[in-house]
């Protein structure tokens, strides 16, 4: 039996029901076959679109899972929920997104930061499997920007069953300030006792890159058309990154701006994990008002997969508009 292939057009005009007889396939909605497995976890998952002349693939390292109660310790429990709700969101549980960006310039692979690795939680730590999806081997990053010392953004900088780096051939750049305060070994006294793992952990995966860590500042440019920006308040010196090209921009936010539509809405409530919050509320509302004037693409590193889209003001606050889908390439 010979078939014909049919083409797109084809089915825009209706053939594709003809074509999918002449494949054999039925029309009904029914089971084709017995009972198939539940997979029990999501497709890996990584989407991509061009800034001008460079390519920009986000690539999910999973999901993080926390009580909402961390994401506004200066609100009654009563109204964040309430809020909560009126987004049709869990009252009592967070799911927050982990979208790791990697920019390729046609000459280096960048990335920024790199997941959460193998010991955070079981949710996240799927970055290596979904770039291998995307076509990308971790030995091919050429550098990786570090925003903050977190352990979803450093906890992948080293391989903890080789003991060696996960990324071999990157070279890094994080704030100078950020870097030495998460290699002191004082850090661990530093930082609130629920965090302690929060510095171990950082020692555990900085330290051994220290030497192959470019010690940024405000406009420290990593390549053409990217340069870091200070963004504090999250952590003591959290970085973001802004990329420029062909006119258009692209700001890669880190966690200064984290939970939709928390932070939107309500730029004012503290997360629990701000290190310095008053300074936090000041640079959200800063890098929202930047990105709305300047209408800049925005990737968000918690925001729901794939991360992309815009910020726009909202009368005294502001809105997370997602990119449109053709933007795929």
């Amino acid at each position: 039996m010979t078939i014909s292939p049919f083409s797109r057009r084809d089915v825009l005009k209706g053939g594709g029901a003809a074509a999918l007889l002449a494949l054999g396939a039925p029309l009904s909605a029914g089971p084709l076959s017995a009972k198939a497995p539940m997979a029990g976890k999501q497709a890996p998952a990584h989407y991509r679109f061009k800034l001008a002349d460079y390519e920009i693939t986000m690539v999910s390292d999973g999901n993080i899972i926390l009580p909402t109660s961390f994401e506004a310790k200066n609100v009654e429990e009563a109204e964040l929920k309430a809020f909560l709700q009126s987004y049709y969101l869990d009252p009592d549980t967070h799911t927050s997104q982990v979208n790791v960006c990697l920019i390729n310039t046609g000459d280096e692979l960048i990335m920024v930061d790199t997941g959460a690795g193998q010991y955070f939680l079981d949710t996240a730590g799927k970055l290596v499997e979904n770039l291998a999806v995307a076509g990308i081997k971790p030995e091919q990053i050429d550098k990786i920007i570090l925003t903050h010392g977190h352990p979803d953004h450093v906890w992948g900088v080293m391989d903890d069953f080789e003991d060696a780096p996960r990324f071999p051939n990157a070279s890094y750049a994080m704030n100078a300030k950020e870097i030495d305060f998460w290699t002191d070994e004082d850090a661990v006294n530093k930082v609130p006792e629920m965090f302690r793992s929060f510095a171990t952990g950082a020692m555990r995966n900085l330290k051994p890159i220290k030497d192959k860590t470019t010690r940024t500042k405000d406009g420290t440019e990593i390549a053409p058309g990217i340069r870091v920006i200070d963004t504090p308040g999250h952590t003591l010196a959290h970085q973001s990154v802004v990329i420029e090209r062909g006119g258009q921009k692209l700001l890669v936010t880190g966690d200064a701006i984290h939970h939709w539509p928390i932070t939107f809405n309500h730029p004012d409530w503290q997360p629990i994990v701000d290190m310095e919050p008053e300074l936090a509320i000041v640079t959200r509302k800063r890098l929202m008002d930047m990105a709305a004037t300047d209408k800049m693409v925005v990737a968000g590193y918690h925001m729901p997969f794939p991360g992309i889209g815009h910020i726009a003001r909202k009368g005294e606050v502001y809105q997370w508009v997602p990119a449109a889908w053709e933007w795929n390439i």
